[in-house]
């Protein structure tokens, strides 16, 4: 006997008079559930309500236990109602043994699952909160409970059967551990709005905290679990609104967002290094040398990063921007800033490797260049145009003492400390042979250079040491010599239009204006139309008023030396001492109010094995005294 087909039998023919379960019940005398039992198969009704039922519906009681019509045939209903309560048994054994089984599963997952939730919160409130790690969603802990408090409740269910009313009193339970875990999930879940970005490869991730009321942002780092973190930082301003993320690299996040003054802002969460993890090093050092796109067609974006700074040019458009308009996150991201606003950001990618020595990105490292704004913005790979060797010793990189110059590639580079460079502004290609001694100043109160470009010579000087520069054209039909200024407005240069053999002809000219103007004020040693320079001759100034005009001899057996005290209008001979064998007057030095003075022997001097003999003057050159050696 089919109990299946026994049950389809019995649902069809109550189908056909269009009765319920609930109708056929009430015709019987019996209830709509077990007429449900008997349709689906796993019940059947006695002999006595069998031969009501076959009445009911008019079929033989053989098409009943057949579960079709026209099927009659003689037989032993006993035996066949026998076998088919054999067979329900051994169904209703199969689905209570399943059901135990079901029940053992839930029990030991609830167990389970209330255990681990428990240790999780055990973990959290007393280890992790100690170490101010929060959830990163702020529901979290209250999605814990509610799985704890439905974990404990099964639990209870399950293993406590012996306990009358245990459902009652575990459901009862269950409502009220709920409703207050929703109260304080309802007070504390919902102030901030709590935002979680993972990269790519599912190596980093940033969270980030907004408090919903101040606008308030707040970064956490040291992810636990994907689900803990330690709160980094809080941003420096405020939001009024979205945020946006948008990962540059695997380990470099760029977050944007609107400060409530509806200024953009950025910051860069980095999660890597491109050195050996020990060392901090400058990007804006690693990035040194000449970047552009990966193309050939169209105006391709470039990057130049030397020491005057970073140069982007986008769309044929150039933008500079100085050290102190760029601001590094980490070790491996770098934003420009234009007058306060963040205008790109440069990472590093993760090919990238520094050089151990010089802290430059070696060969085949690229960089990712990024414009800020809060619309979706392309993220554009570049690549090192600058030839890079193995050894980066030598790849473009100035090394330049204080207070000193180094050319390159038509670029003057200058040092007041001897780490940092300072880009002197200028084409400086036509100096290949570089600056004689006298011939630049470099000092905290005045730096100045000149420099030929075509038919044309400037003046380029700067006098808050490098932050600024001014440039002035002046005359090129002269030679300049010297040039030396004692304040920052007050200078004076020695220029000559011609030279025949160890004579010399030019003037003294003196700037009272940082350089803009200046005024010829003498012509040289010597009356009338005889006044002249010597070939090598050079000054040095020691105030407004004092200084010294050398004059040596072609041959470099003596040089003579002058002094003014009216500002150069004048000079006359120094002659300290009276020798034929010390002739040879150096240039003086100053220094704390004193002026030194050598007199040695010239070239031709081989006395004393080249004895020399040293003064001072305390007096700004009225007095001289011999200085003890």
């Amino acid at each position: 006997m089919d109990n299946e087909k026994f049950g389809s039998f019995i649902k069809k023919l109550r189908n056909e008079k269009g009765l319920t379960q609930k109708d056929l019940g009430e015709k019987l005398n019996i209830t709509d559930k077990a007429i449900s039992k008997w349709e689906r198969g796993i019940s059947f009704p006695d002999i006595a309500v069998l031969n009501s039922l076959a009445d009911f519906f008019e079929v033989d009681v053989s098409e009943l236990l057949n579960g079709e019509r026209g099927k009659k045939e003689k037989i032993d209903i006993d035996k066949k109602i026998e076998e088919a309560i054999e067979k329900y048994k051994n169904i209703e054994e199969k689905r209570k043994a399943k059901k135990e089984k079901v029940k053992k599963y839930v029990k030991i997952t609830s167990i389970v699952v209330f255990i681990l939730t428990l240790l999780l919160q055990l973990g959290y409130y007393v280890i992790l909160r100690r170490y101010n790690f929060e959830y990163v969603l702020d529901i979290l802990p209250y999605i814990v409970n509610e799985l704890m408090i439905i974990s404990l409740c099964l639990s209870a269910i399950y293993c406590i059967r012996k306990l009358a009313n245990r459902k009652i009193m575990t459901i009862s339970i269950f409502t009220v551990l709920t409703l207050v875990n929703i109260a304080f999930m309802a007070n504390n879940a919902f102030k901030n709005n709590c935002i979680v970005s993972i990269s790519s490869n599912f190596s980093s991730e940033v969270i980030l905290k907004v408090d919903k009321q101040s606008g308030a942002i707040k970064i956490y780092r040291d992810p636990k679990l994907f689900i803990f973190a330690r709160e980094k930082e809080q941003f420096q301003y405020e939001t009024q609104g979205n945020i946006k993320r948008q990962w540059l690299t695997n380990d470099v996040c760029s977050i944007t967002y609107l400060d409530r003054d509806g200024n953009i802002r950025e910051y860069v969460a980095t999660f890597g290094d491109r050195g050996n993890g020990i060392s901090y090093y400058y990007v804006t050092s690693a990035l040194r040398g000449d970047w552009q796109v990966w193309t050939q067609n169209g105006t391709p974006t470039q990057l130049l990063s030397d020491s005057k700074g970073i140069r982007i040019t986008k769309n044929g458009v150039k933008e500079q921007f100085n050290f102190s308009d760029c601001k590094q996150f980490g070790t491996i991201a770098l934003v420009l800033y234009k007058e306060d606003v963040p205008k790109y950001v440069v990472a590093l990618d993760e090919n990238c490797e520094l050089d151990d020595n010089t802290e430059i990105i070696k060969k085949g490292g690229t960089i990712t260049l990024c414009e800020v704004s809060m619309n979706k913005t392309q993220k554009e790979s570049l690549y090192c145009k600058t030839y890079k060797a193995d050894d980066l010793a030598s790849y473009d990189v100035i090394s330049v003492k204080e207070n000193d110059y180094e050319l390159k590639n038509g670029v003057l580079y200058i040092s007041y400390d001897g780490k940092n460079n300072i880009e002197v502004p200028g084409d400086f290609s036509s100096m290949i042979n570089g600056y004689k001694e006298n011939q630049y100043q470099i000092s905290k109160e005045k730096t100045i250079f000149f420099y030929d470009e075509g038919e044309k010579r400037y003046l380029v000087y700067s006098d808050n040491m490098g932050k600024s520069w001014n440039t002035v054209e002046i005359e090129k039909d002269y030679s300049i010599e010297s040039i030396q200024f004692v304040t920052k407005d007050i200078g004076y240069m020695l220029k000559f239009y011609d030279v025949a053999v160890g004579s010399a002809w030019g003037t003294i000219s003196k700037t009272i204006d940082g350089g803009k103007t200046w005024t010829d004020i003498f012509y040289g040693i010597g009356e009338n139309n005889e006044k002249v320079f010597s070939r090598g001759s050079q000054i040095k100034f020691i105030n407004e008023k004092v200084g010294f005009l050398s004059m040596p001899n072609i041959t470099g057996e003596y040089q003579q030396l002058y002094i003014t005290r009216d500002g150069g209008a004048t000079f006359e001979k120094l002659n300290i001492i009276d020798s034929n064998i010390y002739d040879f007057y150096e240039l003086p030095t100053f220094e704390d109010g004193t002026i030194k003075l050598e007199i040695n022997q010239g070239t031709d001097g081989d006395y004393n094995g080249g004895d020399y003999k040293e003064f001072y003057s305390q007096d700004y050159g009225i007095t001289w005294k011999v200085l003890e050696k």
